[in-house]
């Protein structure tokens, strides 16, 4: 997903709105370049309280198999400042 595609996401969802952009193991896969910019644009959104970020794990993992999760993001209510 680019950046440009996650900003407009992040725009138009409604609170509380959900979407998965990620399906895996990012720790391990964050080194791939498109996978690291789209998780770096995604850490960005929720550190600036635009979206909360949670994973669910999807596949029990194991000595020779990393857990398989869900990374997910939700929209987070926007507040308004009253002036």
């Amino acid at each position: 997903m680019k950046k440009e595609t996650i900003e407009k996401w992040i725009k138009n969802a409604k609170t509380k709105e959900a979407i998965v952009y990620y399906t895996g193991h990012l720790v391990e896969e964050r080194h791939k370049k498109e996978t690291g910019q789209m998780a770096d644009a995604f850490l960005l959104a929720a550190k600036e309280n635009k979206i909360e970020l949670f994973q669910k794990k999807i596949k029990k993992g194991d000595p020779s198999n990393k857990p398989i999760y869900d990374y997910i993001a939700r929209k987070l209510m926007h507040l308004v400042s009253v002036k």
